[in-house]
């Protein structure tokens, strides 16, 4: 196939991307609402964010973190897929499904590891204040956390793991409903 030729002006340079970056957000998605995932592609969207993308987590993932899930992972992955659809975005939405593929436990650093390799940087992991709480306490979190930046949402009301304040100006916590 022959390639075409694109003439442009001379001293041409592609305008700047204004957009830029992905967030990743790891959670069951069970409790979630359409006004919960509306609300958090609302807040992508006026952070300038390129891609946001749901990873909801197998429920052997979920047994080994000690977090119950009622709704089975394709059950919750079906449920998430059709919030997304009736949301109306210029920004890239997805939900990956890796997870469901393997169908066992996937460490969360092979989670971000796949997801960030594929991906444009900078990265930020979303994930609730349940989840934050028990990623702080892994040993490769110190790694992780220097290479993306954390957002907490407050979506259990739990208290913060002290070991965050380590990393103040890593991380931030929004809610769900009035995200801004």
């Amino acid at each position: 196939m022959a390639r075409e030729q694109i003439q442009v002006p001379f001293g041409y340079e592609p305008p700047e991307e204004k957009r830029k970056g992905t967030v990743l957000v790891f959670e069951t998605f069970e409790d979630w609402t359409e006004a919960d995932v509306r609300s958090l592609v609302d807040w992508a969207e006026n952070k300038s964010f390129k891609r946001l993308i749901f990873y909801p987590q197998h429920e052997e993932t979920l047994r080994r973190m000690d977090i119950r899930a009622e709704m089975p992972y394709h059950a919750r992955v079906k449920q998430l897929q059709a919030y997304l659809e009736e949301v109306d975005t210029a920004l890239r939405v997805e939900v990956d499904q890796w997870e469901g593929k393997r169908k066992k436990y996937t460490p969360l650093d092979t989670s971000l590891t796949f997801l960030t390799d594929k991906s444009p940087e900078p990265h930020f992991m979303c994930m609730s204040d349940r989840y934050a709480n028990l990623f702080v306490t892994y040993p490769s979190f110190k790694e992780w956390i220097r290479k993306a930046r954390l957002v907490i949402l407050r979506q259990f009301h739990v208290p913060l793991n002290p070991q965050l304040q380590a990393y103040e100006g890593r991380w931030e916590v929004i809610e769900l409903g009035n995200m801004q």
